[in-house]
């Protein structure tokens, strides 16, 4: 199980001279922004402990909630936030010239009391960073820590001010990986000679001792062990700022992903090597896999020269087994164990905003067929004359299979057909016409119904492809072929950054199975979908949890889509029914006029997917309807609403059929508000005898007899 991170550190506003004379002023700084950034690159489940002044821009912090950190850990004080000149020469070096008086450093260092208790009682331990910071209150927060979380794994970065002496000593002998930059390690040690420092550190007691020497890479020390080396690769440095602290957030990750220190150096090279070819303190929130390709050793698009702490490694992205990790402490039998037991356990309705946090990056990712599965599935289909697709599955399964029907229509030879896994396998197998194909959808690849409908399919001579996340799962057995589906998961949730790794793999099919050959335009689209994606969380965020607020009291809730939309409507209640469990309604626009428009109530929240596309206009006159008997409507769309509703406002530009991948996400934001709100966790089994029953239900691949 992944171990939470926390960073402490500071914030600062900054001021950057570069070395041509242009400046970038008032930008946000600050080394726990940094570290934090580039630890939500790979995990979830990051919190921030720093302290700032009335002066700092609560927009940034906003966004680092967005992207999954959890900001609780943020204490204003009265006074300015610190604020420097940072002034860089041609040779790579920097001057820092604080606008604030000095001795505000020490009166905004983070205090041990600052940490949350709650945040040092996790299971498993945390890897706790504490970045760069006056000495005092650096050996306050690590021995604190050490005294409140002994099963922590603590890593200290070092501060300019240090001068060699004991305390500096006393402090790295009480972390579990010491994290000096080449230039702090000679003040400490007198000499400029990164092995033999390293080498003196450790005889003295360090337990390890990570050197960052920016272009030469990392350089790795352990008592009675060889030296180890992470080493540069060559990027085109932009902007070196926060370089060496993106390194501290990628290696705290690395540790908390269960990786041993070398392999923990190596993916805060890549880390660091992905923030200095961007600039702006939270560009790692969206280079995620520029990180990703740098650390499995693919290089960065415009590579240059080798920058700070930059590596090209061999080694795959993804958790390893655990390896001499320090710290860590968690045994069998502990509530890390136990799904369901506790409140981090998985379970916790946090972990459905951080998998939120992820999507921009499954969408780039599904999108780009990273394993060429999609490409050689399309030669497959093709190679066997199929002419018919059946689309299948449960739940979110269904509702992706539905949701890609329109880009299957607009750019596919394959006439498709979503139908729902029990009446495939119950009613439609008998009767599926010659050169037909089915493609059962489910990304745990234990559901009964799913299985069954491929089984079923198979006995009636249709080939099967499995589209899942468990290729060793009873689906993947039932099937002819597996197209994999790789989303990290960090934990049990209700399905979001999951269902838009579906939804986007069977978008990618449809255009890899093009009639003419000529996707370029809707190629171009996807390629902005992912940017569009992180625009559209960021502005929707506030928005849901407002709308949530109105809705946490409401009778039900209703959901109203059209076309590829009333598979996103759908989505938005299950996300209610498995996060808040309250009761909603998802139809179609034009049915809501038929049937639950009687049994609506002035103030009864209506929330109504209205992208631009070919049913907008009817969806217009439908709001019309909304407001004149009073219901409390909210649009999700890319255009402004007329008249008053409430608004979730979607990223512009996407087609019709790639929308569903936008529009499903401000209703993946409102049930988690609502279960945040009203106090839920996901799923809200009463008991483990109720959630194995249930499982078991779903899990169960019984075979009927098809009509």
């Amino acid at each position: 199980m992944t171990r939470p991170v926390i960073v402490v550190g500071n914030l600062t506003i900054d001021d950057v001279i570069q070395p041509d004379g242009s400046s970038q002023m008032g930008t946000l700084g600050g080394n726990s922004v940094h570290a934090t950034a580039a630890a939500l690159t790979w995990v979830g489940g990051v919190g921030i402990v720093a302290r700032c002044g009335p002066d700092f821009p609560a927009a940034a912090i906003g966004r680092l909630r967005q992207a999954g950190a959890d900001t609780g850990g943020i204490r204003h004080i009265e006074g300015p936030t610190v604020r420097n000149w940072v002034i860089y020469e041609a040779d790579g070096s920097r001057t820092w010239v604080y606008r604030t008086p000095p001795g505000r450093s020490a009166e905004v260092a983070p205090q041990p009391g600052d940490i949350p208790a709650a945040w040092l009682n996790r299971r498993p331990a945390p890897v706790v960073h504490v970045a760069a910071m006056p000495l005092a209150a650096a050996a306050g927060v690590v021995r604190s820590v050490r005294d409140r979380a002994s099963g922590a794994a603590i890593t200290l970065d070092t501060h300019e001010g240090w001068r060699r002496g004991a305390d500096v000593l006393d402090a790295a002998r009480l972390v579990d990986v010491f994290l000096p930059s080449r230039e702090e390690l000679a003040e400490l040690v007198g000499y400029d000679d990164p092995p033999r420092a390293a080498g003196e550190l450790t005889a003295a007691g360090v337990k390890c001792v990570v050197v960052k020497m920016g272009g030469d890479g990392a350089l790795v020390a352990r008592p009675a062990m060889p030296l180890a080396h992470a080493p540069a690769s060559k990027v085109t440095v932009a902007d070196p700022t926060g370089a060496g602290d993106s390194f501290c957030g990628g290696f705290a990750a690395g540790l908390a992903l269960g990786e041993d220190v070398v392999d923990a150096a190596r993916r805060g090279c890549a880390t660091a090597a992905a923030a200095i070819g961007a600039a702006g303190s939270l560009r790692l929130l969206d280079l995620g896999p520029v990180a990703r390709d740098l650390l499995a050793g693919r290089g960065a698009p415009g590579s240059g020269k080798a920058g700070p702490g930059v590596t090209a490694s061999s080694q795959p992205a993804g958790p390893r087994p655990a390896a001499g990790v320090p710290g860590d402490r968690v045994t069998p039998g502990t509530a890390a164990d136990r799904p369901g037991q506790a409140e981090d356990d998985g379970y916790g309705i946090d972990m459905m905003h951080r998998e939120i946090a992820t999507i921009p990056d499954v969408i780039a990712s599904s999108l780009a067929d990273p394993g060429g599965h999609v490409q050689e599935l399309a030669g497959w289909l093709a190679g066997r004359g199929i002419e018919h697709l059946y689309l299948t599955g449960c739940g979110d399964s269904a509702f992706a299979g539905l949701a890609a029907s329109l880009a299957f229509r607009r750019h596919s030879r394959l006439r498709v057909h979503p139908v729902h896994a029990l009446d495939l396998a119950r009613y439609l197998v008998r009767y599926l016409p010659p050169a037909s194909a089915v493609l059962a959808i489910s990304f745990s690849g234990r559901v009964g119904r799913t299985t069954e409908a491929a089984r079923q399919a198979a006995a009636f001579g249709h080939p099967v492809i499995a589209l899942t996340g468990n290729p060793d799962g009873q689906l993947a057995a039932a099937a002819d072929r597996i197209l994999p589906v790789d989303v990290p998961t960090l934990g049990f949730s209700p399905g979001t950054s999951t269902y838009i790794g579906m939804l986007c793999t069977l978008i990618d099919l449809a255009l890899r199975t093009s009639h003419t050959g000529d996707g370029g335009a809707i190629r171009g689209a996807c390629g902005q979908l992912p940017g569009q994606a992180a625009r559209t969380l960021d502005w929707c965020d506030a928005p849901a949890s407002g709308a949530a607020a109105r809705m946490a009291s409401a009778r039900f809730v209703t959901f109203l889509g059209a076309g590829p939309n009333e598979a996103t409507a759908r989505f938005g209640a299950a996300k209610l029914f498995e996060a808040s469990q309250q009761i909603a309604v998802a139809t179609n626009i034009e049915e809501w006029a038929h049937e639950e428009y009687f049994i609506t109530r002035p103030g009864d929240p209506v929330i109504l997917v209205a992208p631009a596309g070919a049913a907008q206009d009817r969806a217009g006159e439908i709001l019309s309807e909304l407001r004149f008997i009073r219901a409390d409507a909210t649009v999700i769309s890319d255009t402004e609403p007329p008249g008053r509703a409430g608004h979730l406002r979607l990223a512009a530009g996407a087609p019709e059929e790639l929308s569903p991948a936008l529009a499903a996400l401000p209703l993946a934001q409102l049930g988690f508000h609502l279960a945040r709100q009203t106090g839920k966790r996901s799923y809200n089994f009463p008991s483990p005898q109720a959630r194995d029953e249930h499982y078991d239900t779903i899990h169960r691949a019984t075979l009927g007899e098809p009509a």
